[in-house]
């Protein structure tokens, strides 16, 4: 793996993205944000983390007139409403500023994909799942019933496509906008993570 590697994975509900991140984390010794980042948002936009945590790739956005990327946020957030444009700038100002800072880091989601796409060293991957395997895989993990695991991976899946399509104008989990996109109901996890690693190594 290069000296300066930002990965960015993108994930269908229930398919062990996060997982495969925390994965990579440990085994390439490179950090994770996914709360970090959450603090750092909060306090940029003098908000709580919890607030941040509840409007992350949700799908409230769509009456606002849209805000491109690398748009400023040049409005004081004590004289404004924190609409869901203006907390997307923050988030993206953040992105930027860690892999700046860092050089080598992990994102999941929040676009990060696209917000770094130009960085040299930036690699994005998509992970999916049949939606059999993922149900079965929510019912596990959030200890729900089969109706409502299918429930919550129809409802997040919408909820992150229709934020990622918003904000970047890029179609969400479409195989020409990644390195790899990886099956892990073929893969299983921790092959998966060793598809990715093997792809960096090379």
């Amino acid at each position: 793996m290069r000296p300066n590697t930002i990965i960015c994975i993108s994930r269908e509900y229930g398919s062990g993205g996060h997982e495969i991140a925390e994965k990579l984390s440990e085994d390439l010794g490179i950090k994770l944000f996914d709360k970090e980042l959450i603090a750092r948002v909060a306090k940029m936009a003098d908000v709580s983390e919890d607030y941040i945590s509840q409007r992350e790739e949700a799908g409230d956005y769509a009456y606002i007139f849209g805000v491109p990327i690398g748009h400023p946020a040049t409005t004081p957030m004590d004289e404004c409403i924190l609409t869901p444009e203006k907390l997307f700038v923050i988030q993206s100002i953040a992105i930027r500023q860690i892999a700046e800072q860092e050089k080598s880091c992990i994102f999941v989601g929040r676009c990060a994909d696209v917000i770094l796409q130009k960085l040299p060293g930036c690699h994005s991957f998509f992970i999916h799942s049949s939606e059999a395997v993922r149900i079965q895989r929510i019912m596990d993990t959030e200890n729900v019933s089969e109706r409502e695991a299918k429930r919550l991976m129809k409802k997040v899946d919408k909820e992150r496509a229709s934020y990622h399509n918003y904000y970047t104008k890029i179609k969400w989990g479409h195989p020409s906008n990644y390195e790899l996109v990886i099956n892990t109901g073929r893969t299983g996890i921790d092959k998966a993570v060793k598809v990715i690693e093997s792809y960096l190594e090379e």
